[in-house]
C-alpha cells in the first residue's frame, strides 16, 4: 500500500546509553520504543506492536508531533515486514576529543564531558544476538558504530561487533575522530563492506586544536593515511573525511585549502561537507557571510566533495542570495 512514512521511524534503531528509539535526528519521548534502558532483552513482539501502531497512524495522516514537517517523510510503497536495516550502536560515551560543536556534551562542557567519559554503561552484544536470534535484522543491515570514541571501545568488543556485523551480511559505518588508531577498523576495512567517517573540521594544527580542543593533529593524519592504505585493498571500503564548518571560526580560505591538501597526501577520496548544527538550526534561513559563501564555493568546486543532506538544499539559495 502506498502511503506518507518515514524509513527511520520505520526500520532503524538507534540504540543509547539510556534508551532505545527509532530516530536519531529526535530527542522527543515521542520516538523513543524503550525509556531507561540498561541493556535487558527487549520483548520483540511489543515493538512489532509498537510498529504497527506507528504504521497505521501514518496510514490515516495521524503523525507525532515531532514527524510533521519532518523532511524525510515520503509517499511510496513501502515494505511493512518487521526488521532493521539500519542500528546506530552508540551506547558508549567515552570519547579523547572535545569538540566544541558536540550535541551530546553540550559544547564540551567540563562538568559533562567529565560524566560522559567515566560513566558507565551496559553491554550492548546481548541485545544484538538477541535480535539475530529473533530474525530481526533485514539483509545487508547498515550498523552505524559511534559512541563516543569506538576505537576506545573495552578490549574486544570492537573486534566482536565487526565479526558479528559482518556474519549477518552486513555493512559496517565507523564514526571515529582518528586520534586512536584501530587495528579492529582496519582489519573491517580489509575483508568487508566498510566506510570510516573523521571529522577533521580543520587544515592547520592550530584551528583543529581550537575546534577539537585535544591535542592529537599529527596522530589523526597518520591514522587516516594507514585506514586509506587498507581501504585501498576492497573495492567496498571508504574512507571520508569530514569538515564541520564552523562561522567564524574554520571558514575561511587559509583553513580550506589547507585541509583539502592534506586529504590529497593521504589519498582520500572522498570528503562531507557539513554546517554546525547549532548555527545550522538559528542561520539557515539567514544571509551567510562572504566567508562562508566562499568556503562552500570552493568546496563546491572540489572533486570527490558532498555537502551533508541537512545542508545540500540550502546551498543553492546561500549562495545566490549572497553572489
Amino acid at each position: 500500500m502506498k502511503f506518507k512514512c518515514c524509513e527511520w521511524a520505520l526500520s532503524h534503531l538507534v540504540i543509547n546509553p539510556d534508551d532505545l528509539t527509532y530516530c536519531c535526528a529526535s530527542f522527543d519521548k515521542q520516538m523513543k520504543f524503550l525509556e531507561n534502558y540498561h541493556g535487558e532483552l527487549i520483548d520483540v513482539e511489543d515493538y512489532i506492536q509498537k510498529r504497527k501502531e506507528f504504521i497505521e497512524r501514518c496510514k490515516n495522516n495521524d503523525f507525532p508531533e515531532v514527524c510533521k514537517d519532518c523532511p524525510t517523510l515520503e509517499e511510496r510503497e513501502w515494505d511493512e515486514t518487521p526488521g532493521f536495516i539500519d542500528v546506530s550502536v552508540s551506547n558508549r560515551t567515552k570519547c579523547s576529543c572535545n569538540c566544541s560543536y558536540c550535541i551530546i556534551s553540550g559544547g564540551g562542557k567540563e562538568e559533562i564531558k567529565k560524566y560522559l567519559n567515566t560513566r558507565e554503561t551496559y553491554d550492548v552484544k546481548p541485545l544484538l544476538q538477541h535480535l539475530k536470534d529473533k530474525n530481526m535484522f533485514k539483509k545487508g543491515c547498515h550498523f552505524i558504530i559511534g559512541g563516543g570514541e569506538c576505537a576506545e571501545y573495552p578490549k574486544g568488543e570492537l573486534k566482536w561487533l565487526v565479526d558479528f556485523i559482518f556474519s549477518l551480511g552486513g555493512s559496517i559505518e565507523f564514526l571515529t575522530a582518528g586520534i586512536t588508531y584501530s587495528e579492529d577498523i582496519k582489519n573491517a576495512l580489509e575483508k568487508g563492506e566498510t566506510k570510516v567517517k573523521i571529522s577533521v573540521d580543520a587544515g592547520t594544527k592550530e584551528v583543529y586544536e581550537q575546534v577539537k580542543r585535544v591535542k592529537g593533529y599529527d596522530h589523526l593524519w597518520k591514522n587516516l593515511e594507514k585506514y586509506v592504505k587498507a581501504s585501498k585493498k576492497n573495492p567496498n571500503a571508504l574512507v571520508t573525511v569530514k569538515y564541520i564548518i564552523i562561522p567564524g571560526v574554520n571558514d575561511n580560505e587559509k583553513e580550506v585549502k589547507e585541509f583539502a591538501k592534506r586529504c590529497k597526501k593521504t589519498g582520500c577520496k572522498a570528503i562531507e561537507v557539513n554546517v554546525e548544527f547549532f548555527w545550522m538550526n538559528e542561520n539557515y534561513d539567514k544571509p551567510i557571510s562572504d566567508d562562508l559563501k566562499k568556503t562552500l564555493s570552493f568546496f563546491q568546486q572540489q572533486e570527490n566533495t558532498y555537502f551533508s543532506s541537512n545542508i545540500s538544499t540550502h546551498i543553492k539559495s546561500w549562495l545566490s542570495k549572497n553572489l
